[in-house]
């Protein structure tokens, strides 16, 4: 009798490769913030372990005003200031204003709806800069005459941040040798993005030879690019931009972009669309609605400006 080759093992375990292969792809990345959930249930007066990676978090954004560990930039050694560990009153308050930015249950401790809000995938930018909360602003006027000193933007008009009027006409490149998987459409996605914040701003755009002079320029990075904010890798830090008259907007290149997303990927339209609100001098947004609130989704899109969004932008420079 004629022998057969016994190949019903090996089949199966090429199947499994296949499968396991095709799990690993579809599965979210490491979350660069998931240290946090070691750290849930923490509050004042305990000392825990890790605790300065909570307290380097709530600085990066401006939740604190001093850094828990020094980095030497040559040896890249971590040096743990004394206390780091202390979960102490200013992290209490640190939280407690997290979580009123948020609209969480104001507890000062880390509680866990507040671990799932910090470990959320999130623009660069602070929430709190030199000392003024940009998420916080008064709701009480309609005027936007008015709400330009209150609305949370107003830093940026206090400090010079903005466009002047002899520069609303702006140009702008795209650093095409930066792109990544998932964002070969850039170019169409930045142009619809600035097209919707002209609808409702002074401000003109017009895209330059890559390479020229321009005020404003898109590009991709990984981990530190040279601008003194690194990148962190995928579903942590998604972008940053400068205020004005940088210009700059970097995204993290790492990142499982898309412009059709779907679970587990990141929606290039909408993080450009709020990474420009920055380029034009808005701080972030309390609202959850709106594309300036700084956290959003895998596979969550945010694709057209909200009223808060509008408001924002026409109390900055005054147009209705």
């Amino acid at each position: 009798m004629a022998t057969v080759p016994f190949i019903f093992p090996s089949f199966i375990l090429l199947l499994l490769l296949t499968l396991a292969s095709l799990t690993t792809q579809s599965k979210p990345n490491v979350n660069p913030f998931g240290f946090l959930k070691s750290l849930e249930g923490c509050r004042k007066g305990q000392n825990v372990d890790g605790l300065h990676h909570l307290k380097r978090y709530l600085a990066k954004f401006g939740y604190l005003d001093n850094h828990p560990v020094s980095e030497n930039k040559v040896t890249t050694t971590m040096t743990l200031n004394k206390d780091a560990q202390l979960f102490d009153e200013s992290l209490e308050e640190a939280i407690r204003t997290y979580q009123k930015n948020y609209k969480l249950n104001v507890t000062g401790h880390l509680d866990a709806a507040t671990v799932e809000q910090m470990t959320k995938p999130r623009c660069g930018s602070p929430d709190i800069i030199n000392g003024r909360n940009t998420m916080q602003k008064d709701k009480t006027t309609s005027s936007y005459k008015s709400r330009k000193s209150l609305y949370g933007t107003s830093l940026y008009a206090y400090k010079g941040q903005m466009w002047p009027s002899s520069e609303y006409q702006l140009t702008y490149q795209i650093q095409s040798g930066t792109l990544v998987k998932g964002a070969e459409n850039m170019r169409s996605v930045v142009a619809d993005a600035l097209n919707k914040w002209a609808q409702y701003s002074p401000f003109t755009f017009q895209e330059v030879v890559e390479g020229s002079q321009s005020n404003l320029i898109f590009g991709f990075a990984e981990g530190e690019h040279g601008d003194g904010q690194p990148f962190d890798g995928p579903g942590g830090v998604l972008g940053h931009s400068f205020y004005p008259t940088d210009g700059r907007s970097h995204y993290d290149a790492t990142e499982n972009w898309s412009d059709d997303p779907g679970l587990y990927e990141m929606d290039l339209n909408s993080v450009v669309l709020h990474e420009i609100g920055h380029l034009l001098g808005l701080g972030h947004s309390q609202d959850q609605n709106a594309v300036m609130f700084p956290t959003i989704g895998q596979g969550m899109r945010k694709r057209e400006l909200q009223q808060d969004d509008v408001e924002g932008i026409q109390a900055l420079y005054e147009t209705t």
